[in-house]
């Protein structure tokens, strides 16, 4: 005996009626709105992704990326496309620091480390990037594991309060911000970190609310949290692509202003690096330096300073004496940013700046502040199992500093050698 198995066919009408249901539901005004929005992200996205495609595979090549590297600009530093494609350019070291970066005079990197030794310096700071900016640079980056990268260390920096508001604003990135809350590799603990230190600079983010929003929920949890991230999705991503299409269209800017003979000049196909004689780039410094430090017994600059100091130099006589450089928030943005390298994995080279030492002890900022600056960030870094370039014994060597802050002649050659030496070790 079999068994007829019979499937009843749903009459026509059936059919119709689930159509016309359908018909209905999609011809909602909710639904249109819904699915205008879709189309619409969907849209901004394939966009951005075949701008992106374009600027990191076919304009910046190689050179282009070499030569904008040792002429920095801080649109191009402030977004992401250029740093990230740094990391991943064969003969370039990122070098991360703040006023040095973009000081470019006698022996800076970007003069001594030239293709022709292997290495080109990619240069990423101006005044006021200090440690938390650094925090937003890396860790909105990607795919760092293993990749080496140069960070300046300024022990003025250390000062009591920290970073100013004014310059945390001048530097900060909204989208960086937004790149770290949407990295799904980021541990969550260290996004709550960075977004807790970011809201304590609201006059930042005041022109991105969208942002302001995400970075609040970053601290939230529960109901509330996650309705109000469903209900800021949309706008967020909006304000996010603005971001994005305008580092694109920045860096694509600035590198259309590079000169073709710049570019030629970084684009050496020559492979066989020469090697540095650099115990004579030194006593050729020291002789620039020696005939530039004539008019003050601080082994500054002449011209700077005749035309910074000289004027003021009265006033300036024990005007550091009550500053401390032992306890600042600086310590923990700096704690905060070793962890940001641990999850990355990055191969990072410390390098502590020292401090005029005849200037200072001028302005009274007592010598065992000074020291105990340099030991603690000594320790603190090495107790992470990072190397540490320390030139804070140079305090009063001649020929090393350009003014109270900033190295040269000498300073720089030292430097320019430990920065090679890392770059070639293994």
């Amino acid at each position: 005996m079999s068994l007829e198995l019979q499937i009843k066919k749903p009459e026509k009408n059936q059919v119709s009626d689930r159509i016309s249901k359908l018909g209905h539901f999609l011809s909602h005004p909710l639904c249109i709105f819904l699915f205008t929005i879709l189309l619409f992200v969907l849209s901004i996205t394939f966009l951005i992704l075949g701008m992106k495609a374009w600027t990191e595979n076919v304009d910046l090549r190689p050179g282009v990326v070499k030569a904008m590297g040792v002429n920095p600009h801080f649109d191009t530093f402030q977004g992401l496309l250029l740093q990230q494609k740094a990391f991943s350019t064969p003969g370039v070291l990122p070098m991360y620091g703040s006023s040095e970066m973009s000081m470019i005079k006698d022996y800076h990197p970007a003069k001594v480390l030239t293709p022709g030794t292997g290495v080109t310096p990619f240069l990423v700071g101006k005044g006021g990037t200090q440690t938390i900016i650094h925090v937003l640079n890396f860790a909105s980056l990607k795919d760092l594991e293993g990749k080496k990268v140069a960070i300046f260390l300024t022990p003025q920096w250390y000062a009591k309060g920290g970073i100013p508001q004014s310059f945390f604003e001048g530097n900060f990135s909204a989208l960086q911000a937004y790149q770290i809350l949407y990295n799904s590799k980021l541990s969550p603990r260290l996004k709550r970190q960075i977004a807790e230190r970011i809201l304590k600079f609201p006059g930042a983010y005041s022109d991105y609310p969208h942002l302001k929003r995400l970075l609040s929920d970053e601290l939230e949890s529960g109901y509330r949290a996650e309705v109000d991230r469903t209900l800021n999705w949309v706008p967020a991503h909006m304000e996010y692509a603005a971001l994005e299409i305008r580092d694109i269209v920045k860096t694509e800017w600035h590198l259309r202003r590079l000169s073709k003979k710049t570019i030629n000049d970084y684009s050496s196909k020559d492979t066989s690096a020469q090697p540095v004689a650099w115990d004579k780039l030194r006593e050729e410094a020291q002789v620039e330096g020696m005939n530039a430090t004539t008019n003050n017994p601080f082994g500054m600059d002449n011209t700077f300073y005749q035309d910074n100091i000289l004027p003021k130099l009265q006033e300036k006589k024990d005007t550091d004496k009550s500053d401390s450089l032992s306890t600042s928030p600086e310590y923990d943005d700096l704690k905060l940013l070793i962890q940001v390298l641990q999850e990355k994995k990055v191969k990072p080279l410390f390098v502590i700046i020292p401090m005029n030492g005849r200037w200072y002890d001028y302005t009274g900022l007592q010598r065992s502040e000074r020291e105990e600056c340099y030991t603690k960030l000594d320790t603190l870094i090495k107790e992470e199992g990072y190397p540490v370039a320390d030139f804070s014994s140079h305090e009063y060597d001649d020929y090393y500093l350009r003014d109270p802050w900033h190295l040269a002649w000498k300073g720089w050659v030292d430097v320019d050698q430990k920065l090679y030496e890392f770059y070639k070790e293994n």
